[in-house]
């Protein structure tokens, strides 16, 4: 059990590093883009990217924590629920193994045998019934201040990458050296994660890579559009 509960967990922040590092990459990289092509100003555009940096991080780490919270309080609810019907009537509940394994296929000889070791332990009948009538587990609920921190670490750590060049190099230079640096690293952050999860990894590098693209190039045209129609 302990060994599936670290599957759930690495799973579970996975999902908050990848979302944390893809979000941090593309909407910085976005919005500087535009604020670079609107501005034509260095400052500005780190001091913007800070910015972004700061409370979108915060943000994004807030919007973990409550949403893990509020799923895994959902959860805890229902299997609440299901303890109290499992104290409130085991002989429905028994019935209800019978009906389960019986369509499942298992014989009348191996259903009593499941239903005496069920009912005789009410942990391990809570966490049967609650992953067949449920779908899920009380060792695989969501931890939400750990999913907070690996996403807004994640969101930091991807949304530095198109800043950085605004820090040391010329707006001529920085912002194609930001983009191109951005693009590199969701490319290889997404063949990382392909690897991670079996995938062929080049697809899955494309894959984050064209995605990126749309968003730098919106950020692009938005930032002319403005310095052409609002600015000037």
């Amino acid at each position: 059990m302990r060994e599936h509960h670290g599957i759930d967990a690495t799973r579970s922040r996975l999902r908050e590093a990848v979302f944390g590092t893809q979000d941090g990459l593309i909407s910085t990289l976005g919005a500087l883009t535009g604020i670079a092509a609107g501005t034509q100003n260095s400052d500005a555009v780190v001091v913007a990217g800070f910015v972004i940096l700061v409370v979108e991080s915060l943000s994004m780490a807030a919007g973990s924590y409550l949403s893990s919270k509020s799923q895994r309080e959902y959860l805890e609810r229902l299997l609440h629920e299901e303890e109290e019907e499992i104290a409130r009537d085991p002989e429905g509940e028994r019935q209800e193994i019978w009906e389960m394994y019986r369509l499942r296929g298992y014989a009348d000889a191996e259903i009593e045998i499941i239903a005496k070791r069920l009912m005789s332990n009410p942990r391990l009948l809570l966490e049967d019934m609650a992953h067949k009538e449920l779908g899920i587990s009380p060792q695989s609920l969501e931890e939400p201040l750990g999913n907070a921190a690996v996403m807004g670490t994640a969101y930091v750590a991807g949304g530095l990458i198109p800043v950085l060049p605004y820090l040391s190099l010329p707006m001529a230079t920085a912002m194609p050296v930001s983009i191109a640096g951005t693009l590199l690293a969701l490319f290889l952050f997404g063949g990382l994660k392909g690897r991670i999860v079996k995938q062929v990894w080049w697809r899955s590098g494309l894959e984050m890579l064209g995605v990126a693209g749309v968003a730098a190039l919106a950020g692009f045209a938005i930032g002319l559009a403005v310095d052409r129609w609002v600015l000037r």
